[in-house]
């Protein structure tokens, strides 16, 4: 009995449980599984209540704090959405009162 072999364009050793490849479809000139091209990271404004300390604002170290009134205003680039409400979460997490957030028009 001769056993007839079926070639099939896998990445990984059908043994290793792996998957065969799946061909990638292009979408409104983008590829699937390719990288897309990020927009440039948005600049925000992020008001807190009160001063913070120099121990506090390194928390924010992609973020320059000045004060403002009684309150202090982080300042700076954040990459994307995931960023942004990384830092919402640490001045959640510190106890911070957050008084406003805006997102700054392109320079």
């Amino acid at each position: 009995m001769r056993v007839r072999r079926i070639r099939r364009n896998w990445h990984a050793s059908p043994d290793d449980g792996a998957a065969p490849s799946r061909r990638v479809i292009p979408v409104g000139g983008e590829h699937v599984t390719g990288a897309r091209n990020d927009p440039p990271p948005y600049r925000y404004h992020i008001r807190v209540r009160g001063r913070l300390g120099q121990t506090i604002r390194g928390a924010f170290p992609a973020l320059q704090a000045r004060v403002s009134g009684g309150d202090t205003v982080l300042t700076g680039p954040l990459p994307d959405r995931a960023a942004l409400y990384g830092v919402l979460a640490e001045i959640e997490a510190l106890g911070l009162e957050l008084l406003e957030v805006r997102r700054l028009p392109p320079a």
